[in-house]
């Protein structure tokens, strides 16, 4: 496991904008969803059907022994598209959490150019009548290290 509070902020925001982004984590919920759909409504279906033929226009041992062995396929598939619900959920959560630490996260944009203006008061301290600006622009790398270290662990 990375120890995001060691790696300096340019390597924490370049890991979370050079990656996919939300898009693929919601396009995968949104499969997960679909499918959770299409199993409860395949298992309403399937069973209704049953529940039509026995109580219906098919009786007896046949009928019976049919519906007790077309059960379980019910079931599963009741299960099964719970499971695909919580999958989605789960999905859902992970964009969730990838947002926020996003949105925590400080755009290497603003990195580079605390860099480049520390560079710039460091090439024209003379007499150290930039110290303060220097000691400033350190102050907030330090803020921009600590702020994407906390996004990293959310």
């Amino acid at each position: 496991m990375l120890d995001f509070a060691q790696l300096p902020p340019e390597i924490n925001s370049a890991l979370m904008y050079s990656g996919p982004g939300a898009g693929p984590m919601l396009a995968a919920a949104s499969a997960w969803q679909g499918l959770a759909t299409e199993l409860h409504t395949t298992a309403f279906t399937f069973g209704s059907l049953l529940t039509g033929l026995v109580d219906g226009p098919w009786q007896g041992p046949a009928a019976t022994s049919m519906a007790a062995a077309a059960a379980p396929q019910v079931a599963w598939l009741t299960s099964t598209g719970e499971r695909a619900e919580e999958a989605a959920a789960q999905a859902v959560a992970a964009v969730t959490a990838y947002e926020a630490a996003f949105a925590a996260t400080v755009p290497p944009e603003e990195i580079a150019a605390n860099r480049a203006l520390l560079m710039a008061l460091l090439a024209s301290n003379f007499l150290g009548q930039n110290t303060a600006a220097i000691a400033a622009t350190e102050a907030q790398y330090a803020e921009m290290w600590a702020r994407d270290a906390a996004a990293m662990y959310g």
